[in-house]
């Protein structure tokens, strides 16, 4: 796909890996819708964004809501004249053992990291299928690795790579690609206070995830990468 001038979607864009792939869709010249919860936020991804040589547009909602999800696209659409490429990276954690998480948790991270990508999703592919689009799930390879004291997170990404196996079998022969990225341990402030990158030079960083789906996008229109698993190179180092 070409980069220039294409419309891009991204959710979760305020910082983290969400911010580095609206970054690097920016730079390749797209112009990209960042959605999040927190505006400021947002407003830092689109100062980024320009400065690469992108266009930004700010949508703070909640992913949650159905309203926000559509409102999203919308928003897309009209400041971009329709929607190529959807990124869903919205997610959120917590490391709690399975006796104490409450139903509250419980929700927040199926909502977010399974509900909003099916209603982003949803609200998307009549615009996708128009251009012959790309979405892009940013999953984890906690979907199919069991972790300890994880159970929303990982059942939600296990949830989230069967949702996007599916719906790939609905769409690519409408001439929609839907490839899920699957990163292992990634050196961001995830599930941490905001900024707080560990600093661990053996993780993969958010650029690396976003140089991934820029990749992606430029693999030739008859060719299909459907799944994509990320690991660091080198192991941590032991104390």
């Amino acid at each position: 796909m070409e980069l220039q001038g294409a419309s891009a979607l991204v959710t979760g864009a305020g910082r983290g890996i969400g911010r580095a792939i609206a970054v690097a869709l920016g730079r390749g010249g797209a112009s990209v819708t960042l959605v999040s919860r927190t505006a400021d936020d947002l407003e830092h991804t689109a100062r980024e964004v320009r400065a690469a040589g992108g266009r930004a547009v700010v949508q703070a909602g909640d992913l949650r809501r159905r309203a926000d999800c559509d409102g999203a696209v919308a928003a897309a659409v009209a400041a971009h004249g329709g929607l190529q490429i959807l990124v869903n990276n919205a997610g959120i954690g917590g490391h709690v053992p399975v006796a104490e998480t409450g139903d509250e948790l419980w929700n927040d991270v199926l909502e977010t990291n399974l509900g909003a990508a099916f209603r982003v999703t949803r609200a998307a592919l009549p615009h996708l299928t128009k251009s012959g689009g790309h979405i892009f799930m940013i999953s984890s390879l906690a979907g199919q690795n069991a972790i300890a004291g994880m159970a929303a997170y990982c059942a939600s990404k296990a949830a989230l790579d069967h949702f996007t196996a599916c719906l790939m079998l609905e769409v690519r022969h409408q001439g929609v690609k839907v490839t899920t990225i699957a990163p292992g341990s990634v050196d961001t402030s995830f599930g941490r206070d905001p900024g707080n990158a560990r600093g661990e030079g053996w993780m993969l960083t958010a650029q690396d995830v976003a140089a991934a789906v820029v990749d992606l996008l430029g693999t030739r229109d008859g060719a299909h990468l459907s799944r994509v698993e990320m690991r660091p190179l080198r192991p941590p180092k032991r104390a």
